[in-house]
């Protein structure tokens, strides 16, 4: 069954990159699907192997040309839901958990939708014992779902400011109390006239990178919510969420840049009204390789 979900994923993004048609990797997610069909009709049989093949065929309908369906985002949930000792049982069924909170987020912000996914399974994970790299960028991955959970609300929900305090106290803990591994080796400001639209950020760790696009997506979340609960004049609000577009768009011109100087790195991409900037970030693009979640 995983073997099945690995030849399609990978069929397809070949298909993709190549030009050609996909009807090998339709081939193999069919077989991979009725294997799949017989495994979730036994509950009892639920383990490791079914929830790796559920997360590959996730990074399949996110290859999907035409539009994603996330049949297999609906299903991850309620698989880690369900086995909820999957995100801190270590081994690969804890990697591939933490592999879906970032395809999770990813749909929830791409979609707009509220993500339904139970972070308290996460809570146990051993990452947050660990002093490496790459646990340290989880930490701050699973503090952006807990984000992106509180901001989630409709029009009539009041934002719950204590909780909003807590996490943002969180998210510029983690920022302060990086390793040093972390610590960029060479930073140059932007100069457009030295055809540089953006801050430049060498890091030798991968994790670090990603851990700084989700540390700087948390806080375009959490700037672009934050109530200003203690103003008193319509005045000052308004001069406090001019101040808020202002750090939105410090924080939405660094962390693209972030991700060019490892390109096995993937990352999203808004456009911007500067021409400079917008032409940098193409030929940012222009050389980076189709990629799926942040």
């Amino acid at each position: 069954m995983v073997l099945k979900a690995v030849l399609s994923l990978s069929a397809r993004h070949d298909a993709i990159m190549s030009g050609s048609s996909d009807v090998e990797a339709s081939e193999y997610h069919g077989q991979c699907l009725e294997l799949l069909i017989a495994v979730l009709a036994q509950p009892e049989g639920y383990d490791d192997n079914l929830l790796i093949t559920v997360v590959i065929l996730r990074f399949y309908e996110e290859l999907e040309n035409i539009t994603d369906e996330k049949y297999h985002l609906l299903g991850s949930n309620r698989l880690l839901n369900t086995m909820s000792k999957s995100a801190s049982s270590g081994g690969l069924a804890e990697a591939v958990s933490w592999q879906f909170l970032r395809q999770a987020i990813y749909a929830s912000v791409v979609q707009y939708q509220p993500m339904s996914l139970d972070l308290e399974n996460y809570e146990h994970s051993t990452v947050f014992q660990r002093s490496d790299d790459a646990a340290y960028a989880n930490v701050i991955i699973f503090l952006c779902a807990r984000v992106i959970q509180l901001c989630a609300r409709t029009d009539t929900e009041v934002m719950d400011e204590a909780a909003w305090h807590q996490i943002a106290h969180s998210v510029e803990h983690w920022h302060r109390a990086r390793p040093i591994s972390w610590q960029p080796l060479r930073y140059r400001s932007a100069d457009p006239a030295e055809n540089r639209p953006f801050p430049e950020l060498w890091m030798m760790s991968p994790p670090a990178v990603v851990g700084l696009q989700y540390y700087h997506a948390s806080c375009i979340f959490l700037t672009s919510s934050d109530g200003h609960w203690q103003t008193v004049s319509d005045y000052e609000l308004a001069r406090l969420r001019r101040v808020d577009e202002v750090s939105i768009v410090s924080a939405t011109s660094v962390t693209p840049t972030d991700s060019i100087e490892n390109n096995r790195i993937t990352f999203g991409y808004g456009d911007r009204p500067c021409p400079v900037e917008r032409n940098g970030r193409k030929r940012i693009l222009h050389g980076v390789p189709l990629g799926t979640s942040m």
